[in-house]
């Protein structure tokens, strides 16, 4: 499998770049997997007061959502990039987006030559998003407009991207930057973690009480705990 990340700062074409790409894949039959990397330390994809959370907190190892449309299969802790792409076994691509500390090709979506540069690294092969539109920024790698001429940048990297299994080394990250994959937050003015680390006032028995959100969605499980 060919395995790239795609990394850029907020609205830098990022997403676009993948969405074009997976659309040109598919066109041509192959198959193809993306992984989306989410900064904010206290995210999660399972609500606190859902039955899975439930089945999570009483041990469960993995869990699984099955519905009418949707498969969904929750690990109750992270998985190491080997071990998240050994579930893409007999995949062409997998592309990885807003991943910048594992160690594979790199493509960088951004506005301008500033914000190109800075999540440039070795393992980088060329400039996309946004700032591919602006010939009258300099940059020293390649770009390509995915929304313009996908097949384009599909054909550089096949010619650039070495197929690639899973492998310990892949689960060597790469040294954090300043400023770009520190603290955790969003790195493009997302305040979410914020948000969420803000004080809810709640009232008990008359008395008015001060949470954190973490401390008001426990408080809200125990209740459907409590009424199940």
């Amino acid at each position: 499998m060919k395995i790239i990340t795609i990394v850029g700062i907020r609205k830098s074409g990022k997403t676009s770049t993948v969405t074009a790409l997976i659309e040109a894949i598919r066109r041509r039959g192959q198959r193809v997997g993306t992984c989306k990397t989410v900064f904010c330390p206290t995210f999660s994809i399972d609500q606190p007061t859902s039955n899975t959370a439930r089945h999570t907190r009483a041990g469960a190892q993995l869990v699984c959502a099955r519905a009418k449309h949707e498969t969904a299969f929750i690990h109750p802790q992270a998985l190491s990039l080997s071990e998240i792409l050994s579930a893409y076994a007999g995949f062409d691509y997998v592309l990885l987006e807003g991943d910048y500390l594992s160690p594979v090709p790199r493509l960088v979506a951004a506005h301008g030559q500033e914000d190109a540069l800075a999540r440039m690294n070795d393992l980088t092969l060329a400039f996309v998003g946004r700032v591919s539109a602006r010939p009258e920024i300099e940059l020293p790698l390649p770009r390509f407009n995915a929304l313009d001429n996908v097949q384009a940048l599909l054909g550089f990297i096949d010619a650039h991207v070495p197929d690639m299994q899973p492998s310990p080394a892949l689960d060597m990250p790469l040294p954090p930057v300043a400023g770009v994959t520190d603290d955790g937050f969003c790195q493009c003015g997302c305040h979410h973690h914020q948000q969420k680390q803000d004080a809810v006032q709640v009232t008990v028995g008359g008395k008015a009480l001060t949470l954190s959100e973490a401390q008001r969605a426990q408080v809200l499980a125990w209740a459907q705990e409590a009424r199940a």
